[in-house]
């Protein structure tokens, strides 16, 4: 008996389930993929979030005061005594010291919040508490004086809530922001009320 061969039109069948079988497959391997993107992109957003969270978390645990803030821009005072209650230390637990001094600013051209500091940690330079705290950043950034690093990366926005832009009344500071989609898009809320503030001998 001879063996018959395969039409033409069984030919283009077999061709189109094939076709819809492998596009089936594609498809749902792609949304895997995309999924488990996704959640990669998620995750790396919430680790960035939370070292985030702790580094600003320490800084209100340690600030005495909230300097000066706005939108853009909060300057702390972050005492590097401790306080014991002496004459001398008394003194220089009240003077505010330039390695004493952190700004935290959102640059909203690079989608950053970067934290500035002094980058001579030896620097006991003393300033008085109504020093306008942003000019004297941008005069020590324009003599390269200060060192910058990151603490968020990829924010499609964010602002300082200024609640209050009196040093001596001031107790506390938060960020909010959001991510872009491709870093998660987690939206942010950092900062809060200082722990340890206490009030500068000026203030009334």
């Amino acid at each position: 008996m001879k063996r018959r061969g395969f039409t033409v039109i069984e030919l283009l069948i077999a061709s189109v389930i094939t076709s819809m079988v492998a596009a089936a497959v594609i498809g749902t391997m792609q949304a895997v993929t995309g999924s488990m993107q996704q959640q990669d992109l998620a995750a790396d957003a919430m680790a960035r979030a939370a070292r985030a969270e702790a580094r600003i978390a320490d800084h209100v645990n340690r600030a005495r005061l909230v300097l000066a803030q706005d939108a853009d821009e909060v300057a702390l005072w972050l005492p590097t005594e401790p306080f014991t209650s002496s004459a001398t230390n008394t003194s220089d637990y009240d003077t505010i010291n330039a390695n004493e001094l952190a700004w935290y600013v959102v640059d909203a051209s690079t989608g950053t919040l970067t934290l500035t500091y002094l980058t001579n940690r030896s620097d006991r330079t003393t300033y008085g508490l109504s020093t306008n705290w942003s000019s004297l950043r941008t005069t020590l950034q324009m003599q390269q004086k200060l060192t910058s690093v990151p603490v968020i990366e990829g924010l499609a926005s964010g602002q300082f809530r200024v609640e209050d832009a009196d040093p001596c009344s001031s107790g506390r500071f938060t960020f909010d922001g959001a991510m872009t989609d491709a870093r998660g898009g987690l939206a942010l809320q950092l900062g809060g009320p200082l722990t340890n503030r206490q009030r500068h001998p000026d203030c009334p």
